[in-house]
């Protein structure tokens, strides 16, 4: 068992990020604790998606340093970016599923491409995360058969497979009506009850005010944090 760490599951100093040349994020600064639940907001291309594909490493940092789940982004070698992200689970808008294979199919496959042979452990482990999001007995539906929220409920159950340290979910109801909304929250809600650090990029407002927890700005390149100053929450479309 690895020793128990009170460092930042994620710690970022001094970071910028270019996409094609145009500055995103300029001297850019934070950090979050296991187990915070932590809003990232900005209006549309202020970088959000951005820097959280930096924190997955699909993006490289231009300057600066940033750590996530124990890994320096800065000298992680490309052959060790699966290791990485088996310690992050990443939630995705558009869901990402496989059209052609089931639910069991779908979460089996992100295990044996993470390393799991054991097949009862690999069955046990998709019926506790579908469990979890409140998909028991769905395991045989086809992606086509869910609606949109069941979907997203999948995605999340993916991204728990292998216990991560944070899970990463950028606009995760986006494409979500109210009411689906607030069931995805009230999932991320008990998921970060267990221990999982949520970094969550979001345009709804509405559902940070009725939910209140820790929120990222993104402005101007910098970062504001509301544990710093009083953030205002205005349509940023």
């Amino acid at each position: 068992m690895a020793p128990f760490s009170t460092d930042p599951v994620v710690s970022v100093r001094n970071i910028e990020i270019s996409i094609e040349g145009r500055q995103l994020l300029k001297n850019c600064s934070f950090d979050i604790q296991k187990g915070e639940f932590v809003y990232l907001v900005g209006r549309t291309g202020s970088g959000k998606s951005s820097l959280l594909r930096t924190l997955y490493a699909d993006l490289t940092l231009d300057a600066g340093s940033a750590s996530v789940a124990d890994f320096n982004l800065v000298e992680l070698k490309q052959k060790n970016v699966p290791m990485l992200r088996r310690k992050l689970g990443i939630v995705f808008q558009d869901f990402q599923l496989f059209k052609d294979r089931s639910v069991n199919e779908n979460l089996e496959f992100v295990l044996k491409a993470t390393g799991w042979t054991d097949r009862s452990k690999m069955k046990s482990r998709i019926s506790e995360v579908l469990m979890l999001v409140g998909l028991a007995g769905q395991s045989k539906k086809m992606p086509h058969q869910l609606s949109g929220g069941e979907q997203q409920r999948v995605v999340i159950a993916r991204a728990l497979l292998n216990e991560p340290r944070i899970l990463i979910a950028d606009e995760p109801t986006g494409n979500l009506d109210p009411e689906v909304t607030e069931d995805i929250y009230q999932i991320l809600d008990k998921i970060n009850r267990q221990g999982t650090a949520i970094l969550m990029a979001t345009h709804d407002y509405s559902m940070i005010n009725q939910h209140p927890q820790r929120v990222l700005k993104l402005e101007n390149g910098e970062i504001i944090d509301s544990n710093e100053q009083e953030i205002k929450l205005v349509t940023i479309f």
